[in-house]
């Protein structure tokens, strides 16, 4: 192939699928660095469906067919590995420092990350890693592919309970990378530690273009509650819209609420949309600020729609849309509720989706 003129070698890459042009990528440095020139033109080679991290124990009982183990082939890299890069991993390798931190209720160590393709048949892609790296070869192969997947675009990535090492990330790369993401999902046990890991892991390590969708379980801690509520008031610039949603609707709404109508801040770091779900107390009442209000009914859903002003500043106002579903839970009901800085108003056919 080295004879044919780079036109037609391009011609050609575009041929390749995921697994193939990571493999080909590394027989030379003359067809990596061509790749990586013309990364744009191959780009829909890089595109993926969804990216997420599971637990890999269970992958070898699982039909063949259903997947493919991305192998590790001979790492072609103009990364340079010098004596104090050298120094620095062989002293975090003595700790050792695990690529994966997770709380699945289990004790195992065996991750890998799982990529899915947009395409009519569903296959999954199957990259294991090393967890607890033990020579500086495998800390080169675990650099080499997470550089990869820094490199691709995905329309979803989905991580519960299980996250990669923000140490590890760090250790492995002087400047700050990211994953390029449409919509992030994470979701975690409810402990203070694991909440703050896997959303601060979230904000510095993913360029989000749409949205950032957390689960919490039972009720949430007032700690919790203030890690959340930093993220609605000062992440807009990362964020376009936070969806937050939890077993039992929590204070968070509250804190919100009083924050947009007594703040004299300017908004200006705020989140511009933001979704809030769970299950509504019967003793819920609207707020007393709340004007232009229109009630509506649509199928099971009773829908609910209004603006609040910041008393300093009348003209910082926010829409709002409540959705009670008709499906009784307890003494509650499940409940919606859409928020929005006033110069993106809400549709009136719009329909809200978690």
């Amino acid at each position: 192939m080295l004879f044919l003129p780079p036109e037609v070698q391009l011609d050609v890459l575009k041929y390749l699928n995921f697994e193939e042009l990571f493999s080909f990528k590394q027989t030379n440095f003359y067809f990596r660095n061509l790749i990586e020139k013309f990364e744009g033109g191959l780009a829909a080679r890089m595109k993926f469906l969804e990216l997420s991290l599971i637990n890999s124990i269970g992958i070898n009982s699982q039909k063949s067919d259903s997947f493919v183990i991305i192998k590790h082939e001979p790492v072609v890299s103009d990364f340079v590995l010098n004596e104090y890069l050298t120094e620095k991993w062989e002293t975090a390798m003595a700790k050792p420092i695990p690529l994966f931190l997770h709380r699945t209720g289990n004790d195992s160590e065996d991750f890998a990350v799982q990529l899915e393709k947009a395409e009519n048949k569903k296959i999954r892609y199957i990259l294991k890693l090393p967890n607890f790296p033990k020579s500086i070869e495998e800390m080169i192969i675990i650099r080499f592919w997470l550089e990869q997947l820094f490199n691709c675009a995905f329309k979803e990535a989905d991580f519960r309970n299980i996250i990669f090492n923000l140490t590890m990330i760090n250790l492995l790369f002087d400047n700050l990378k990211q994953f390029h993401i449409k919509r992030l999902h994470l979701s975690s046990s409810n402990d203070n530690n694991t909440i703050e890991n896997i959303l601060k892991f979230g904000l510095s390590h993913f360029a989000i273009y749409e949205s950032l969708v957390s689960t919490f379980q039972d009720d949430i801690s007032e700690q919790q509650t203030n890690i959340l509520f930093n993220i609605i008031k000062n992440e807009g610039k990362k964020l376009p819209k936070v969806v937050f949603v939890f077993e039992k609707f929590a204070k968070l709404y509250d804190v919100v609420i009083e924050y947009m109508t007594t703040s004299k801040d300017d908004f200006s770091k705020m989140v511009p949309v933001i979704t809030l779900g769970g299950i509504l107390s019967p003793n819920f009442k609207l707020n007393k600020r709340a004007e232009n209000i229109e009630y509506t009914q649509a199928d099971n859903t009773k829908i609910t729609k209004y603006q609040i002003a910041n008393i300093y500043n009348p003209k910082a106002r926010f829409s709002f849309r409540h959705e009670v579903l008709n499906k009784p839970i307890g003494d509650g009901s499940v409940f919606i509720v859409k928020i929005e800085k006033w110069k993106s108003r809400i549709r009136k056919d719009e329909k809200l989706v978690i």
